[in-house]
């Protein structure tokens, strides 16, 4: 599950990602609907080649097997032998060509959400009047969301399949499966988004004038509008599209991204 910059950008009220063109907007959404139907797509090709990969070694031992005792069977068994393979050929070309266009999408969309974060980035250095950031060692300290161990904090990172450099701006926590995820501060909860790859995300206007989206999150317990205290239970973490169970939080300050990592004060184990 992952919380990039442009889920800050299109979640957050009055953001920069509202005063990017709606072609824009539609084009990332098309894009993103596009990734998650070849995503789909390239698995099922992945399974239907293992299990034509696994007919093809049953139908190659059988004919080893049985060469000597049905001799009259032989041609049979090699026609067979022969469709298999060329079966497997076929899927895993398919498969390959699935894996190359998910691959294209996945940069086509990464372009477009590293060109929202820079825009903004731009409009935010020429906000002079923009209030200063938060500090953790003010009057109201933030409460860590969930209990565990941090396994990502703020920085840029090189993503897996497309290799393109990308900034988050979250602190993604590697916690239990049901495990209470909680506020970190007195607000209001603004919006409660289901998001494309599973889970909810919680954005809460803090009276601290910051604001938090903390995504990974199932069986919420909050809704748009209601107040909640520091600490307060949202809901309860959940699975990521790899089966684990990582809440990420990210808070923003006039548009800016603030350092989580050090508000939270949370740290990399080992750092």
């Amino acid at each position: 599950m992952r919380s990039g910059s442009l889920l800050a950008l299109c979640l957050l009220p009055a953001t920069a990602a509202a005063e990017t063109s709606a072609d824009e907007a539609a084009l990332f959404d098309r894009l993103t609907a596009r990734e998650q139907i070849l995503d789909g797509q390239r698995a099922a090709a992945e399974k239907v080649t293992r299990q034509r990969g696994l007919l093809a070694y049953r139908l190659c031992r059988r004919r080893e097997l049985g060469f000597a005792q049905s001799p009259e069977s032989r041609l049979k068994d090699a026609r067979a032998f022969d469709l298999s393979l060329l079966a497997l050929r076929r899927g895993a070309e398919e498969t390959t060509t699935l894996a190359r266009e998910l691959d294209r999408v996945r940069t086509e969309r990464t372009a477009i959400e590293t060109a929202f974060v820079a825009r903004a980035t731009a409009e935010n250095a020429t906000d002079e009047n923009a209030p200063p950031p938060f500090r953790a060692d003010g009057p109201a300290r933030l409460v860590r969301p969930v209990r565990g161990e941090a396994v990502a904090v703020p920085g840029s990172r090189r993503d897996g399949p497309t290799k393109v450099e990308l900034r988050h701006d979250g602190v993604q926590m590697l916690t239990r499966l049901n495990e209470p995820v909680r506020g970190i501060a007195a607000g209001t909860v603004q919006r409660v988004e289901a998001l494309p790859q599973g889970g909810f995300a919680v954005v809460t206007a803090h009276v601290t004038g910051i604001t938090s989206i903390v995504t990974g999150l199932r069986d919420i317990t909050v809704a748009a509008g209601d107040k909640v205290g520091p600490g307060q239970v949202l809901g309860l973490a959940g699975r990521n599209l790899d089966g684990a169970a990582v809440v990420s939080v990210e808070i923003w300050r006039a548009r800016r991204p603030q350092d989580a990592g050090r508000l939270l004060r949370v740290r990399l184990a080992g750092s």
